[in-house]
């Protein structure tokens, strides 16, 4: 009776285990289907500084540090085109925030920030400024809104300029 039921048990625990492999398979190939596992690839690479843009969101980073102006809130897009966008908020205000935009092409990029921002490369309203940087497939945008507007305007120049001059955005 006893090497019956440890017999049983085996096999329970032996059924259970391939079972739960099995689901595991599952999941991992439903994950490369539905391109989980991209997204997931690109979030590590990026978070890690080895995606495509690494390299500009660290310089980028890295300069506004260097002006004790902390990038903050990190999010970025992706529109399936191969276009991405990047934006963080200026020392965590939602108020103060840096765009950086990163097209296919510059031609894709023209078209885009037309289209979004219309031909001005300063928009300005009564609550709002946003001033528009471009050069070849990438834009970086400044968006400032309330009482303090335009309040880190010189140092994003400063910053953008020293990027555009230092950074080759081409593929």
């Amino acid at each position: 009776m006893n090497k019956r039921l440890a017999l049983l048990l085996v096999s329970i625990l032996l059924a259970a285990t391939v079972g739960c492999d099995k689901h595991n398979i599952i999941k991992k190939e439903t994950k490369l289907y539905n391109f989980d596992s991209y997204s997931e690839g690109n979030i590590r690479a990026q978070s890690q500084g080895k995606g495509l843009n690494g390299q500009l969101i660290n310089e980028l980073e890295l300069a506004f540090g260097a002006k004790n102006i902390p990038l903050t809130h990190e999010t970025y897009a992706e529109d399936g085109r191969g276009n991405i966008s990047y934006m963080f908020y200026v020392r965590g205000n939602p108020q103060q925030y840096i765009t950086l935009h990163v097209f296919t092409d510059e031609q894709e990029r023209i078209k885009r920030i037309k289209n979004w921002y219309g031909d001005e490369y300063q928009v300005d309203t009564k609550k709002a400024r946003t001033i528009i940087y471009s050069h070849n497939q990438a834009a970086l945008i400044y968006t400032s809104s309330g009482k303090d507007k335009g309040v880190y305007e010189k140092q994003v120049h400063e910053v953008f300029n020293y990027l555009l001059e230092r950074m080759d955005f081409k593929k």
